[in-house]
């Protein structure tokens, strides 16, 4: 969700180093171009793990617990390394809440890491993964 969004009106020239001086009207040469980006003031972003859905799948405890494990992690990575979403678009996260448990606080990046091969080990041994566990696959 975006808060206080503002127009930036930006360009650039599109650089053609094989025909700098080529016609432009067919796509060659150095063509100067305008862009419209936004920018804003403040933007959250909302992540919904619903446990309710993943608990209907009766998938035991084992594998429920490995799974919210995993999302947490892939939320967690999210937000520690993965904020540049396109060209000149870089967040950084300054906070983060948790609503729901309220007690709740969300584990660092490393701590989940650690966490998921101990769980994966158990699910493993539930019988829940194919054997073997990694296939090969090539495309010609």
């Amino acid at each position: 969700e975006a808060e206080g969004i503002r127009l930036a009106p930006s360009g650039g020239v599109k650089n053609d180093r094989v025909n700098p001086s080529g016609d432009t009207s067919k796509g060659f040469g150095n063509v100067p171009f305008s862009r419209d980006e936004f920018t804003a003031q403040r933007i959250t972003a909302y992540f919904n793990f619903d446990l309710a859905q993943l608990r209907s799948y009766r998938l035991g405890m084992a594998i429920e617990r490995l799974l919210i494990t995993w999302g947490l992690y892939k939320i967690r990575r999210f937000l520690d390394t993965g904020l540049r979403l396109r060209t000149a678009c870089d967040f950084e996260c300054k906070t983060i809440r948790v609503t729901r448990p309220s007690d709740f606080e969300l584990p660092s990046t490393d701590e989940l890491a650690q966490q998921l091969p101990a769980l994966i080990q158990v699910a493993a041994e539930e019988g829940v993964f194919a054997e073997p566990r990694i296939t090969s696959v090539t495309y010609s």
